[in-house]
């Protein structure tokens, strides 16, 4: 006859498989359908699981949802830090030069697509949304690069980190990283590419490279705009 410990860790077990089965499931149905069109029946079912399952493990449809979030966000930070770690090299690389050399990290961690597809979708979707799933993933995995990021160009522009033009270059270069991942169509539509292949990926690391050693984080004065207008004609 199982004793206490084994009868408790069996009902954990179980209860863990559940639960990893839910938010699996959760992932694929979302990136289906959307947050909206994902019922918590359509949830149960595909997990292979009852109903009751849902609140019985997560309290509801919302906890179940950020669950699953939680999960792809716990992931993407770490894979995300190894782009950031790239800001604290110590040797005798110049900090611009380690803020591409992170960018690239990034741009490839993107392009190569290690991840399941419906993870791809359920953070576009939930992106698109902006809802509190995706403010999770935010906060979790992309804020702490971006301030990183933009930390590092602070320093090396010699503007202030709070100079909104500095952080809305940094945030457009992040964003059109993310686009290579999230907006692929656009790209292979427009270059007439059938997939991202080695030659693909090495163009697409030579433009965020030069992107990096152009002119475009050496922000202009506030007012060279007005100085400009109002100069000779």
């Amino acid at each position: 006859m199982p004793n206490h410990a084994e009868t408790t860790s069996g009902h954990e077990a179980r209860s863990a498989k559940t639960r990893s089965q839910l938010i699996e499931a959760t992932i694929d149905v979302v990136a289906a359908v959307g947050y909206e069109g994902a019922t918590t029946r359509a949830l149960s079912q595909a997990a292979k699981t009852t109903l009751s399952a849902i609140p019985y493990h997560f309290g509801s449809k919302k906890e179940l949802y950020l669950a699953a979030a939680d999960m792809i966000a716990e992931y993407a930070a770490i894979r995300f830090a190894e782009a950031a770690a790239l800001l604290d090299d110590t040797s005798d690389v110049g900090l611009s030069a380690r803020f591409e050399l992170a960018l690239i990290q990034l741009l490839h961690t993107m392009l190569e697509e290690a991840e399941p597809h419906a993870w791809t979708a359920f953070v576009a979707r939930c992106a698109y949304d902006n809802d509190d799933a995706f403010a999770l993933i935010y906060g979790r995995a992309i804020a702490p690069l971006q301030e990183r990021l933009v930390h590092a160009a602070s320093q090396f522009s010699g503007r202030s980190s709070d100079d909104e033009a500095l952080r809305l270059r940094v945030i457009a270069i992040l964003t059109a990283i993310f686009s290579f991942r999230f907006l692929r169509g656009v790209m292979l539509r427009g270059m007439d590419w059938q997939s991202i292949q080695n030659e693909a990926v090495r163009q697409i690391t030579d433009m965020v490279r030069d992107l990096c050693r152009s002119g475009f984080l050496a922000v202009r004065p506030a007012d060279d705009s007005a100085n400009r207008k109002t100069g000779p004609t």
